[in-house]
């Protein structure tokens, strides 16, 4: 459950380093292939947890196993440790890291809507 503690203090801390010092234009950088697959996966990590909505309705919240998270890593190309190689560099980035959760969440607003 490490992987999960981890997912939700960068996406919180971040959150919040964009909130106070506010987030120059996320557009502007250029996102490589390993950005996607990170995002494919925590778009993927919120459908399955709940914590993103779906048009089949996720009411509550799971907690995904260490093997489904693991399943997940894998369907999207990523080991956990090219997961958290790019989770150090969106600490040092969080320009970057802001690109990464704009397509996040284009990502889900796309499944939803192939979902309906």
């Amino acid at each position: 459950m490490k992987i999960c503690t981890l997912l939700r203090s960068l996406f919180c801390g971040v959150a919040l380093c964009c909130l106070f010092t506010g987030c120059d234009n996320p557009q502007s950088i250029t996102l490589d292939q390993d950005d996607a697959r990170v995002a494919g996966f925590y778009c993927d990590y919120l459908i399955h947890s709940g914590v993103a909505p779906s048009a089949v309705g996720v009411s509550n919240l799971a907690h995904l196993s260490s093997a489904e998270i693991d399943t997940l890593l894998a369907r999207h190309y990523l080991t956990r440790e090219s997961f958290n190689r790019q989770v150090w560099l969106y600490k040092r980035s969080p320009e970057r890291w802001q690109a990464v959760l704009d397509l996040v969440q284009r990502n889900i607003r796309k499944k939803i809507v192939e979902e309906q």
